[in-house]
């Protein structure tokens, strides 16, 4: 499929016929249903989109789509806009609010930003073309959603006062003592992120053990103390088990809150994490 920055609409359309009207066909997503899904009051897409229109792909699987104007979603327009965050910005969330809205269909697999193809007929055959991949991924994510979880030390929390070596009375008189201190601090310091790290480290069993999938990403290199995160993960959770799912997070941001550590849920979602590409 077509993606940012490289949409077979410019391409295959060509330059000429970006004075003429030309359309392309932008999809959001691809969702699951028995009978052809009501659009109902979906949300406005990105600027300059047309109303949002549902392609048949056959067996139960339908495209939500809508006229992509060329002169401002060809290839060269969307170069162009890359490189201006306000309206990236703005046609990220707008795309992100559409897809959102389908997760009321029984399974939704999301389309990355400026998916746009030369027309219906293109589309419809690139879907075709990667139905058996398309298929697995619907299965797998149907009827689940997607949960995020982010775990952070938190400076100057309780969790760091327990282990902190007590300040000495005085300053220390000689070289040799000053050294010693600075090694106790660095050993209680190393102490906090093992302790700690084992700790999210069972949180996660916990809350994956509840998920039919869970990944977890590896934290940025060269985080700085004030927002050292210690877990950033995603939960592939069935709907039906999300009750469950969300009281496992709050006991663990509650036992983990006692101890000074920081827990961010962010969710439901598309399930972006968990479709192959």
């Amino acid at each position: 499929m077509t993606t940012t920055g490289g949409d077979a609409a410019a391409r295959q359309g060509g330059r000429s016929e970006l004075g003429m009207g030309a359309k392309g066909t932008y999809v959001y997503c691809a969702v699951q249903a028995h009978r052809k899904p009501n659009l109902g009051r979906a949300p406005s897409g990105p600027p300059g989109l047309g109303k949002h229109r549902l392609l048949d792909g056959g067996k139960g699987l339908w495209l939500v789509v809508a006229d992509a104007p060329l002169s401002r979603y060809g290839e060269e327009p969307i170069q162009r806009g890359l490189h201006d965050l306000k309206w990236l910005s703005r046609c990220a969330v707008a795309h992100e609010t559409v897809v959102e809205y389908w997760l009321r269909a029984r399974a939704v697999v999301p389309m990355k930003l400026f998916t746009i193809f030369e027309n219906d007929f293109r589309a419809l055959s690139e879907i075709g073309r990667k139905r058996r991949q398309l298929d697995r991924s619907m299965r797998r994510v149907a009827g689940r959603r997607e949960w995020g979880v982010r775990i952070r030390a938190v400076p100057g929390s309780g969790v760091v006062r327990s282990v902190r070596p007590a300040r000495p009375a005085k300053t220390p008189r000689s070289g040799a003592s000053y050294l010693a201190a600075k090694k106790q601090a660095r050993d209680a310091t190393r102490e906090l992120a093992v302790r700690g790290q084992s700790r999210v480290n069972r949180a996660f069993g916990t809350l994956a053990a509840l998920a039919a999938d869970a990944q977890r990403h590896p934290p940025p290199a060269g985080g700085t103390q004030k927002t050292r995160l210690l877990l950033d993960a995603a939960f592939l959770v069935a709907t039906v088990r999300m009750p469950r799912f969300r009281a496992a997070i709050r006991r663990v941001a509650r036992d983990l809150g006692r101890d000074g550590y920081g827990v961010e849920v962010t969710g439901p979602w598309p399930p972006y994490n968990f479709i192959e590409s």
